[in-house]
């Protein structure tokens, strides 16, 4: 790969474009109404809460993100979280992460990236009233030509990617702050802060925590720009100002966006009716068509492409962050050499590029099937929704474990080096997270979610096993294969 390639600039839009702030704002705050309502059906209007849940939620992924933060003034490498862990609490649990780590990126790339990307344009075919002759086969080529054009520029290299995706992210950012806050002034007879206070969950503070903890995705993109700080010119300065930027940058577009969507809801029909799928598979979508006069044609045109675009430049970024982990892991030896191997011109790890590609596309198909057969009587669009948030929904428990042994890495690390340690920044904060992450993973179980959601989370459990096994197996009878795993960094 080529070394000082990219800027500030460039790792900053890669981190923002994998959270898919478009994306997010239409399939995220949609998921969570339907969460919310599904589990807490006695709260009618409890979705009204969403703006406040994240709001949490993103105060608890910047607490899970402090660690990254403070490693990558420290280690730079594609390896990421996995070279964070292995310096800290030894190859053996660095590899599990590793494992972890690229489940979790392929799983995103298939589950938001590709599915979701489908799953929006059969919700906006719906909702236009627009009908897709052979819907149920249709979208197998869709997504397959889809991933396609993504992994090909994927593969013409990471700086004419990037410079793609740094452009039409901030074109993408503008857009929904302004047409959020214009939502606001034109819905100003319905403002109210009550959606940033736990009242429409009746003041329960539990069932606010416990939805706060399946909205945390919504933020997932901010460790965005590790796995290209080779690739990033003075990482060890722009990785973390790339962190601390990109949590900044999300919170305020998508809390806000979020906020304007139920403000102006109110507007147009009752707020419980935000989360009936069957009429409004993305009340985005309605709002953006009755809210703007006569310039809603216009705006609403801009908003589908753009939303469509997130996906595209998100699904890239999660393509690009999962092949730099399958370099890092084949240039140790952990896993073929020949995924290290890049391409002479554009420097991109060609064969890893292929590999993410046929595996993405072996998970994209069979679940997108598997939860048609599933729920054959509810259509395609709802099938292929449902299998989008399952692979959400299988990702997280991984995140969470990835994000708790970075957080108790980092105060080993720093003792192991003989670096100065900070109480507050280097023990207390990180604890907060773990803890916050444990209760997470407790919650997940605890509340015995209906299908699709309890599909997710059985097999993220399954998963995370066999990830578990297979680490002893690698520990007991290939310890050598460990032995080089998060030695490099620049």
């Amino acid at each position: 790969m080529n070394r000082d390639q990219l800027g500030l600039r460039h790792a900053i839009s890669q981190a923002v474009a994998l959270n898919a702030p478009g994306g997010t704002i239409v399939l995220y705050v949609t998921s969570i109404a339907s969460l919310v309502a599904f589990t807490f059906q006695s709260y009618g209007t409890g979705l009204f809460a969403i703006p406040l849940i994240l709001l949490l939620s993103l105060v608890v992924y910047s607490l899970m993100s402090f660690s990254m933060y403070e490693f990558s003034k420290h280690l730079s490498s594609s390896g990421g979280y996995y070279t964070f862990v292995s310096r800290g609490l030894g190859k053996t649990l660095g590899y599990l992460t590793a494992v972890l780590y690229l489940s979790y990126l392929v799983l995103s790339f298939t589950g938001f990236g590709v599915l979701g990307f489908i799953g929006f344009l059969y919700g906006l075919t719906y909702s236009l009233g627009i009908s897709i002759p052979f819907s149920q086969y249709l979208w197998i080529p869709v997504v397959i030509a889809f991933a396609t054009v993504v992994m090909l520029l994927i593969r013409s290299g990471i700086k004419p990617s990037l410079k793609f995706v740094s452009y039409t992210i901030v074109v993408e950012l503008l857009f929904f702050l302004v047409t959020s806050i214009a939502l606001l002034i034109i819905y100003r007879s319905h403002f109210t802060l009550t959606p940033f206070t736990p009242a429409p969950l009746g003041n329960n503070i539990e069932y606010v925590a416990t939805m706060m903890i399946y909205s945390i995705g919504a933020f997932v993109g901010i460790g965005g720009a590790l796995p290209i700080a080779e690739e990033t010119r003075r990482p060890k300065r722009n990785v973390p100002l790339a962190i601390v930027s990109t949590i900044v940058i999300l919170g305020v577009v998508i809390i806000i966006s979020a906020f304007s969507q139920l403000i102006a809801w109110t507007g147009l029909h009752s707020i419980a009716s935000f989360a009936n799928s069957n009429l409004y598979p993305y009340p985005v979508v309605t709002i953006y068509q009755h809210s703007f006069g006569i310039l809603d044609p216009i705006i609403l045109a801009i908003m589908i492409i753009l939303v469509i675009n997130s996906y595209f430049t998100a699904t890239v970024s999660l393509g690009t962050n999962a092949t730099r982990v399958l370099f890092s892991m084949s240039r140790e030896k952990i896993i073929n050499r020949r995924l290290s191997e890049t391409d002479g011109k554009t420097g991109s790890p060609r064969n890893a590029v292929m590999f993410v590609y046929i595996i993405s596309m072996i998970i994209v198909v069979l679940t997108g099937i598997g939860f048609q057969i599933l729920y054959r009587g509810e259509g395609t669009t709802s099938a292929l929704v449902y299998a989008s948030l399952f692979l959400l929904v299988l990702e997280s428990p991984m995140a969470y474990l990835i994000h708790i042994m970075t957080n108790t890495s980092l105060y080993v690390y720093l003792k192991k080096n003989q670096q100065k340690i900070s109480l507050m920044r280097h023990i207390i904060v990180p604890s907060i997270s773990t803890i916050s992450l444990i209760f997470a993973v407790f919650v997940a179980i605890y509340f015995n979610l209906s299908a699709p959601y309890i599909y997710g989370v059985y097999g993220a459990l399954v998963w995370i096993v066999v990830l578990f096994s297979v680490t002893v197996i690698m520990r007991v009878r290939f310890r050598e294969k460990l032995d080089l795993v998060g030695d490099f960094s620049l």
